[in-house]
C-alpha cells in the first residue's frame, strides 16, 4: 500500500478514474466536490494509497453528555444550500501533524463555538478503526481510525440549535445540532 502523491488536482482526478471511481455524482445530495478531496489532500487532513485504491483519515470525536443523552450533529448544510443528515457527535479530521486532543479542541471551537474554559474535555482517548464506502465520496473506500474523547460542555442549548462553521474553505455553511438519548 503506497501513500499517493499528486501536485495538481487533474492528477487526482485522473488518479481516481484510472482506479474505477466514478466521481460523476460528487457535488450532488449528499456528496462533497472533488475540490473538497483534493483540499482535504493538500491540508493533511487525508492520504491516498493504492492497492486497493483507498482514502484514509483520522477523526477525533467528542462525546458530549447531558444525563442519558449525547449532542450529535442532526444534520449540516452545505454552501449551496444542500443538506445532509448525519447522526454522528462532534467530529473533526486530524490535519498531518495535528495531535488528536488538539484536533478536538480545533472541532469544539469552529463547529460548536466552544472555548476551552467551556468545556471539560477527557485526558486520553479510545481509538478504534472502520472501513467503508464515504458518504462525502461515494465509491472511494475510506479508512477511519477515530480517537474518540468524553467532555461535558454546560454552557450548550437544550434544545435542538444551529452553529455557523468558523473552518475556513469548508464546504459546510452551518451545522444543526441536538441531544438525543443513546
Amino acid at each position: 500500500m503506497n501513500q499517493l502523491q499528486f501536485g495538481e488536482i487533474e492528477y487526482l482526478a485522473a488518479w481516481l478514474a484510472g482506479s474505477g471511481i466514478d466521481v460523476a455524482g460528487w457535488g450532488k445530495g449528499e456528496a462533497k466536490q472533488l475540490l473538497d478531496l483534493w483540499r482535504e489532500y493538500t491540508s493533511g487532513e487525508s492520504c491516498l494509497t493504492d492497492n486497493p485504491p483507498a482514502r484514509q483519515i483520522d477523526v477525533a470525536q467528542v462525546i458530549i453528555r447531558r444525563g442519558d443523552r449525547v449532542l450529535v450533529e442532526l444534520a449540516q448544510e452545505f454552501a449551496d444550500d444542500r443538506r445532509r443528515s448525519r447522526l454522528l457527535p462532534p467530529s473533526e479530521k486530524l490535519k498531518g501533524g495535528e495531535s488528536p486532543r488538539a484536533a478536538a479542541w480545533r472541532c469544539l471551537g469552529e463547529e460548536l463555538g466552544l472555548r476551552e474554559e467551556d468545556v471539560a474535555l477527557g485526558q486520553s482517548a479510545q481509538v478504534s478503526e472502520e472501513v467503508g464506502d464515504s458518504p462525502s465520496y461515494p465509491g472511494l473506500p475510506t479508512r477511519y481510525v477515530f480517537h474518540v474523547f468524553e467532555a461535558t460542555a454546560d454552557s450548550l442549548p437544550d434544545d435542538d440549535f444551529y452553529r455557523d462553521n468558523a473552518a475556513p474553505d469548508d464546504p459546510i455553511r452551518r451545522h444543526l445540532w441536538g441531544w438525543r438519548r443513546e
